[in-house]
């Protein structure tokens, strides 16, 4: 599956309060997917809310536009200043508006309370359908270990986002095949960036359905 056709299938596929995870190695182009296919097509009639840890979001944002012809610059811009971006930890916010910044933090009651105010004031103003991306798990959960993991777990299980589609992209290089493996558990999709033979290939790794094509 090509990236032209991944913000097709997840248009198509992908239903209100799924959670996607989408993993990709560390050398995989991540801004040409992200700022250059998916956000643009899914900003059609919908709200995209950012989670931004780290900002890495930021750093992929900044990589693509400074690539892109005049024409698509301009269009791109007008895309980010629609996009509501809630920042976490250290990190610049070039796009969209931040509607809360939160101090990074490992521990449970903490996040929750400074992020649950975070998701409230996204919520009261987005309009529907909403999708929810977040950008830096995987350095969040790298430098967190466990106590990370279970902020996250926690923090899934009980803010009210399930009417909002989740899409979660994670460098698979970054963290420990355990932790991938409880992300991709409570994950009813799992995408994959796959390297062969010097080419990046698209897969459905988990679905409802088997699914794959170069």
């Amino acid at each position: 599956m090509e990236g032209s056709q991944l913000e097709e299938f997840l248009k198509r596929e992908i239903r209100e309060g799924d959670i996607v995870l989408i993993e990709y190695p560390s050398r995989y182009p991540l801004e040409k997917l992200v700022w250059g296919k998916i956000i643009p097509e899914l900003s059609h009639g919908n709200q995209i809310i950012i989670d931004d840890f780290f900002g890495i979001g930021d750093l992929t944002f900044r990589n693509y536009i400074r690539t892109v012809p005049p024409k698509e610059y301009k269009e791109l811009i007008e895309i980010a200043k629609s996009l509501k971006v809630i920042k976490i930890g250290p990190g610049m916010g070039s796009y969209g508006t931040i509607i809360d910044e939160i101090p990074l933090t490992y521990e449970v009651p903490e996040f929750m309370k400074n992020y649950y105010d975070a998701i409230r004031k996204a919520s009261s103003s987005a309009i529907k359908p909403v999708y929810f991306i977040t950008f830096g798990l995987a350095e969040y959960l790298y430098f967190g270990k466990e106590k990370g993991l279970q902020v996250i777990l926690f923090s899934r299980s009980n803010l009210p986002v399930e009417d909002w589609t989740s899409i979660y992209f994670i460098n698979k290089d970054v963290i420990q095949n355990e932790v991938l493996a409880i992300l991709e558990e409570i994950s009813p999709w799992v995408i994959d960036v796959v390297e062969k033979e010097n080419e990046y290939e698209i897969e459905v790794k988990k679905g409802l359905f088997d699914f794959k094509q170069k």
